[in-house]
């Protein structure tokens, strides 16, 4: 039997699993996707390699459970600040907002090429694909408020491209509040063309 750091085999298997996934995130941040390899997680965890899969299934797992530490925070940050607006606009707008500062704050660049990457499997994408239908629905839904059926989805698409453009600068480092503050005009010149 091999020998635990923790008072239970549960719990040191929680905690060798947290390590994993604390490796794979900061291989992920500083090398990149194609980095991460069972090998590469192992020596960062300062574990045997052999054990990683006692562990996790796959590499991709790792992926999609360094997704699921910071996806949860990003939708639970939009449902916090949408919670008090009922106003269409508003809501927008905020969501707008908060999705920029998310993606300032966890450093967007590198979860989306995460998600990109050439060997990303299926619980990668399907973590990817659950919160982009979440973020997309509910711009949706509300431009849905204020716009006939078609022209609403037309609205919402050109709504997340602007903030898709938005994560692209603050990808290339450009000053947080300049982006938020244009993409914020942006947006807001479209719904008032709208009133």
């Amino acid at each position: 039997m091999p020998r635990i750091s923790a008072p239970t085999v549960r719990e040191h298997s929680e905690r060798v699993r947290t390590a994993l996934v604390d490796a794979a995130e900061e291989i992920l941040r500083t090398e990149g996707p194609e980095a991460l390899t069972a090998g590469a997680v192992a020596s960062a965890a300062g574990i045997a390699r052999n054990s990683v899969y006692r562990h996790i299934e796959s590499v991709d797992d790792l992926r999609a459970l360094v997704l699921a530490r910071h996806l949860p925070r990003w939708q639970g940050a939009i449902d916090a600040a949408l919670a008090p607006i009922d106003d269409p606009r508003e809501r927008i707008l905020t969501w707008c907002r908060v999705n920029l500062e998310q993606a300032d704050e966890s450093g967007h660049g590198w979860l989306m090429a995460l998600a990109r990457g050439g060997s990303a499997g299926p619980a990668t994408a399907r973590a990817v694909d659950h919160a982009h239908r979440s973020l997309e629905d509910l711009v949706l839904d509300e431009w849905r408020r204020l716009a006939p059926a078609a022209e609403a989805v037309c609205l919402a698409e050109i709504t997340r491209s602007i903030v898709d453009a938005g994560f692209r600068r603050l990808d290339a480092d450009d000053d947080p509040g300049l982006v938020t503050t244009t993409v914020m005009a942006a947006v807001a010149a479209i719904l008032d063309a709208r009133e």
